[in-house]
């Protein structure tokens, strides 16, 4: 593509943008239309940088981190709250929030250069705005609102990724046991982000990270609930590492009659909290998920407490955080589950028994849903890997390095499922079998 020149690309991308405007062609599928959006975004990308050049586009992606900060600064003052469905000038606005109108001032000028809000005419001569679709989304109470998410990436993100230079200086292999992470530097804590966002004064922090998480997969992975044909698999599925259960909340709720039914393996703080929430749903879906507090890196089987012998297992939004030695232990002791004898009778958290019906002589399936790098990717899952690095020492991988991780661990890949969402689906089992 490098000969290719600006009007070429802009020949191209125009095609591309009539493909997915023009109502009257309706032989665009669903996935084609995705994959169009996300090269869409590369081609107004790569026109971008040929325009301008190397001396100003590189300019450009150095100040981005100014963009960022301006967003963060109106998100978390709450500027479109405050402006609401009306009209407010600047002043008001910094007197209500208690913001310098200076400050204010130029981060919404910065906005409005990227389309959020607009600026209008009022009575008085002072600058007025109000929300528009773009603003909207930085509201609280906005069905599709991001604020969360943009605190975490705009503040414990941005600041992280400020130290990524230092963290690598520690050591040859930043992903190393042990090793700071770039957000161990940035705020003067040692261990875990999780165990420091347990801490009573930092659990907004924490609170924060888990409604961002929810916004980002809901902004990025939404189709995965109807991308992939959950309702075929063979039941239960046991998820590990699922959390408090946010997709079976959602394959619940997208399929009530769906006879699946779910474990989900976790740490034991993860596995009360889950119970709490759950108490919340429906029984009909409370009634298909069970809990199990787990260790899936125990060093044996019996340790992890994942359970044996069923037929399908997920791994999903984990492996991103752990260096490939780890990520195989992982892999081996799910393998190891899988082929086990399962107990005659198997105990849940909550004291219910769990279900357990692998038909003999049946091959185990493992799902690995995750992000991959891949030429079909967007810029999110390029910028998402800088920040599980800078978290929490971990990497985004390509196919090719998942999968070669999956063999190294005794797993063969049968399938890899594309969806209209960052994460791919990578269904394996058992080399041996």
């Amino acid at each position: 593509m490098a000969d290719r020149t600006p009007v070429e690309l802009a020949e191209e991308l125009l095609q591309l943008v009539k493909s997915l405007y023009n109502t009257a062609d309706s032989t665009i599928g669903d996935q084609e239309a995705y994959d169009a959006k996300k090269r869409v975004q590369h081609l107004s990308d790569l026109i971008t940088r040929r325009v301008t050049g190397p001396l100003d586009y590189t300019i450009l992606l150095a100040e981005s981190c100014h963009e960022s900060a301006a967003l963060r600064f109106v998100t978390e003052y709450g500027v479109a709250d405050c402006i609401g469905d009306g009209v407010k000038a600047l002043p008001d606005i910094s007197k209500e929030l208690k913001v310098n109108a200076r400050y204010l001032s130029a981060a919404m000028n910065c906005m409005l250069m990227h389309g959020y809000f607009e600026e209008v005419k009022d009575s008085s001569d002072s600058r007025a705005f109000k929300n528009n679709a773009q603003s909207d989304v930085l509201r609280e109470n906005h069905p599709q609102s991001l604020k969360a998410a943009i605190g975490f990436i705009c503040d414990d993100g941005f600041k992280a990724a400020a130290y990524l230079a230092e963290a690598a200086r520690e050591g040859e292999q930043p992903a190393a046991k042990g090793a700071p992470t770039a957000l161990n530097l940035a705020f003067g804590f040692q261990g875990p982000a999780f165990q420091h966002w347990a801490n009573a004064d930092q659990a907004w922090r924490g609170k924060r990270m888990g409604q961002a998480m929810k916004q980002l997969h809901q902004m990025a992975n939404a189709n995965v609930v109807t991308d992939f044909d959950w309702r075929s698999l063979q039941s239960p599925l046991v998820d590990l590492g699922g959390g408090i259960g946010t997709l079976e909340m959602a394959l619940t709720k997208a399929y009530p009659q769906s006879p699946l039914n779910f474990i989900i393996v976790d740490i034991a703080e993860t596995v009360k909290n889950a119970l709490a929430v759950w108490e919340n749903q429906p029984s009909e879906a409370r009634n298909k998920v069970c809990y199990v507090a787990g260790d899936f890196l125990a060093s044996t089987l019996e340790a992890t407490h994942i359970p044996c012998g069923q037929p399908t297992y997920l791994i999903r939004h984990v492996l991103h955080d752990w260096a490939d030695d780890e990520v195989v232990a992982i892999l081996k002791n799910v393998r190891s589950a899988m082929l086990a004898t399962p107990p005659e009778e198997a105990t849940a958290a909550d004291g219910r028994s769990l279900p357990i019906s692998r038909s003999p002589g049946q091959t185990p399936r493992l799902l690995l849903c995750e992000m991959l790098l891949q030429e079909r990717s967007g810029r999110f899952a390029y910028t998402t890997s800088i920040q599980v690095l800078a978290l929490n020492n971990g990497i985004i991988r390509t196919e090719p390095e998942m999968v070669a991780l999956l063999e190294r661990a005794g797993f063969r890949v049968v399938q890899s499922h594309a969806m209209r969402a960052a994460d791919s689906i990578l269904e394996a089992v058992p080399a041996d079998i």
